[in-house]
């Protein structure tokens, strides 16, 4: 009986052991699945976060432009500049002439308006390898509250943050000019197209900035070239005034370019000045003040 009563008492324990140690066990479970679920609902949270963070808004324009089969035109040189007469609004008549003609490529020879009368000017400048004339010009614009159009090569965009960088955060457009600045009339259509959107590119990956605007170094330019800048969503920009600029150890006098720019003041006129030439530097304030005195206002064209 005794013998009976010790084994009755060890299998009471048995059972009491084995049932704290089960409880023990689930316990810990029980935490390890709680936490588990602590780690699940902390990355839920943190993917939401990433999810939801905004990304930099692209600064700039993108074009959508209908598609031109290339194939079609012809890739012959065709040089621009825009001398010669003028019609009885003071336009060049080369420019509307040409306007005209090439207006279904999506270029810009003189700005087309509705009211052709409109005396509206549009001041773009090429931009190059020294800055100091070109601040000075961004510090007359600021000053005159002027827009404007900078035209820029790869080594600009790529080397010259400071000003491309000053360029868009003070609301001009920055714009393409191409990698090599050589006559476009002599590349394939392939050639043609790299050395627009290595430009594009750059411009995205240094400022997030997309560019929509084109300009043909020393405007030479074919019909199968602006169908290839037109699929590249860009519009070629060319003018409709320009002077000798663009060499800085041969600048022109001061106030011979000051008249010469004032005589030429049209309706709808895009004004081609070099960012590098101290001349223009000097003669911007005067002949933004003389334009605006004969009832002109600048816009930044698009």
């Amino acid at each position: 009986m005794k013998n009976f009563i010790i084994a009755l008492l060890v299998s009471a324990a048995l059972v009491v052991g084995l049932t704290a140690c089960g409880k023990s066990e689930s316990e810990k479970t029980s935490k390890s699945s709680d936490v588990a679920k602590e780690a699940d609902a902390t990355e839920e949270v943190t993917e939401a976060a990433t999810t939801t963070e905004a990304e930099p808004e692209v600064k700039g324009t993108a074009l959508n432009n209908d598609q031109l089969d290339v194939t079609k035109y012809s890739s012959e040189l065709i040089e621009w500049g825009s001398g010669g007469p003028r019609d009885d609004l003071n336009r060049s008549a080369g420019a509307v002439m040409y306007q005209d003609k090439y207006k279904d490529f999506n270029a810009y020879f003189i700005a087309p308006m509705e009211d052709k009368e409109d005396k509206v000017i549009y001041l773009t400048f090429d931009i190059g390898y020294t800055n100091e004339a070109t601040t000075d010009i961004l510090d007359t614009l600021k000053e005159k509250d002027v827009p404007g159009v900078f035209f820029a090569t790869l080594d600009v965009v790529e080397n010259q943050k400071e000003i491309c960088n000053r360029i868009i955060n003070e609301g001009h457009e920055l714009a393409n000019h191409s990698v090599s600045h050589t006559n476009m009339a002599a590349k394939s259509v392939e050639e043609q197209t790299k050395e627009i959107m290595d430009v594009n590119d750059a411009a995205l990956k240094n400022y997030n900035y997309q560019m929509h605007l084109w300009r043909y170094p020393e405007g030479k330019f074919s019909e199968q070239g602006l169908a290839v800048v037109n699929n590249c969503n860009y519009r070629a920009v060319f003018w409709s005034f320009a002077h000798h600029d663009w060499v800085v150890e041969d600048q022109p006098p001061v106030g011979e370019s000051l008249q010469n720019a004032v005589d030429c003041l049209a309706p709808g006129s895009i004004y081609l000045l070099h960012g590098i030439s101290s001349t223009n530097a000097a003669i911007l304030p005067d002949l933004i003040d003389q334009a605006r005195d004969k009832g002109y206002r600048f816009e930044l064209l698009q």
